[in-house]
């Protein structure tokens, strides 16, 4: 109430919001975030996917970098122990040429801290009797163990939800040796799956050399090679931080199955393989007990996976330094576009999808 100056008092009412009334309005903000939240998911991803393909695009300019100061590019990685046949030079290293590409993308400080004259993991093949190779020192002495254990951004999609360590450590097969554990990375060469079974694939032609890729196991690939064109072959491939078969990609050293990304290589047989497969089609879920849960993000098409949580496919840098986004439908037949634009030098002209 209020006193008027007669010394009556005067009655006002509060007016206010009716029960059913904030219903309303708390029904209709209820509304416009549902309405809102799909464009600001959206957003973030583009973003996401953005940096993504940029991270690949700076991949590959310290590629032609390395290129320019060595007058050709460097091997996926030397002396690997995963394959039965020894070495050449019976050197057993583990190397990923990732490390090699560090001074060129402004991280010459961990690059130094690297003891390039021994092995880069302990991996040695575990079959007894095979690779004969000497492992070259220790890598849980040597420094290079440790350092395996950091987490370079530039080597990780934000868009894949897995954490860039868990998955690789132990011995003898994913860790770089106990207890030290690897940390993941999303980009890596484009290699003939068969650098798994074999040293010297790359070096006799990735099986045929129409079938070498740019890059491989002791690969020393110059510009000149790549007959079909920079713009025409594929150099890096992303993959998930969470493989099925196998463990992850390590970007300090090679394991067991750690190879590189063959997106037609993972084609194994007529229905198996691709981009994005989470679950190989010839493997009834069934036949596992308890049965497989195929879970996106979680790569199963053997040991050379493309594959990403954009959602339809995955980037690819061109050897130009390009980057393309190919769908998980692209045509994965044999000469087909992917087969193809794998290929340094199988004489197919591609057109790339837009």
């Amino acid at each position: 109430m209020i006193l008027l100056s007669n010394g009556k008092r005067a009655r006002y009412r509060v007016r206010a919001f009716t029960l059913v009334e904030l219903l309303v309005v708390i029904a209709i903000i209820g509304i416009l975030v549902g309405l809102l939240l799909p464009a600001v998911q959206s957003a973030r991803e583009a973003a996401r996917r953005m940096q993504c393909s940029n991270n690949l695009k700076q991949l590959a300019l310290s590629l032609h970098n390395y290129e320019s100061a060595y007058k050709k590019y460097p091997a996926s990685g030397r002396g690997y122990g995963m394959p039965t046949n020894a070495p050449r030079n019976n050197m057993i290293m583990n190397s990923n040429g990732l490390v090699s590409l560090l001074p060129f993308m402004e991280q010459t400080n961990i690059y130094n801290q690297f003891n390039h004259r021994e092995a880069y993991s302990i991996h040695k093949n575990p079959s007894p009797g095979s690779n004969t190779g000497v492992l070259m020192g220790d890598p849980r002495t040597n420094g290079n163990a440790l350092l395996a254990q950091t987490d370079l951004p530039m080597f990780l999609c934000p868009s894949d939800n897995n954490p860039a360590k868990g998955r690789l450590r132990g011995e003898p097969h994913y860790g770089p040796g106990n207890p030290y554990e690897g940390s993941a990375t999303n980009y890596d060469f484009i290699v003939h799956r068969d650098d798994f079974s074999n040293q010297d694939n790359w070096i006799s032609g990735g099986g045929s050399g129409v079938n070498r890729r740019m890059f491989g196991q002791q690969s020393d690939t110059t510009t000149g090679m790549i007959t079909d064109g920079m713009s025409n072959t594929f150099a890096f491939g992303e993959t998930t931080k969470y493989h099925v078969n196998g463990a992850a990609f390590a970007w300090a050293y090679r394991g067991w199955v750690m190879v590189g990304v063959d997106p037609y290589g993972a084609n194994i047989g007529a229905t198996s393989g691709g981009i994005n497969v989470w679950h190989q089609p010839w493997i009834h879920p069934t036949w596992q007990s308890p049965p497989f849960v195929p879970i996106p993000g979680r790569a199963r098409s053997w040991w050379c996976a493309a594959a990403s949580l954009h959602t339809g496919g995955c980037h690819f840098a061109m050897g130009d330094g390009s980057v393309n986004f190919f769908s998980q439908t692209a045509d994965m037949a044999p000469n087909g576009v992917v087969h193809n634009l794998t290929r340094m030098s199988d004489g197919q002209v591609v057109t790339l999808p837009n």
